[in-house]
């Protein structure tokens, strides 16, 4: 028993800790799905609204949801629209959180950099960015 119990413990502990980044996971894609939503719609040439202000407002949705997390975004032109004669554009939002390590034996296995804690988690997520057909 003196033999086995660690073994069977630590991996208890490890399976039960990578639900447990699993459910952060989820969560971080959810929050970084919505934050780029609200991105999109604010980042139309209608809104005219600073990059810093799209930010701002993605960043205060992000924080609702996940207390502690970061979220960035960048611009990326995709497909011009001949007919339309507009430029598409993608907005490309990467939302990063530090997920607390609970368990001890998982800890030392499972964190970045080695015996933080703690394990860094980034969602990305491309929304494209609406233009209006009239000129």
């Amino acid at each position: 028993m003196l033999l086995i119990l660690p073994v069977f413990l630590a991996i208890v502990f490890t399976i039960m800790e990578m639900g447990s980044l699993a459910f952060w996971v989820i969560v971080l894609n959810h929050s970084t799905y919505e934050a780029a939503r609200i991105g999109a719609l604010k980042a139309t040439p209608r809104y005219g609204g600073s990059p810093r202000d799209v930010d701002h407002d993605m960043q205060a949705v992000m924080s609702r949801i996940v207390a502690g997390a970061r979220v960035s975004s960048r611009v990326e032109p995709t497909v011009y629209d001949r007919q339309a004669e507009v430029q598409n554009h993608d907005l490309v939002v990467t939302g990063s959180y530090d997920a607390k390590l609970v368990f001890p034996i998982s800890n030392v296995l499972l964190s970045k950099p080695k015996g933080s804690g703690r394990r860094p988690i980034r969602a990305t997520v491309r929304v494209p960015i609406e233009q209006p057909l009239q000129k």
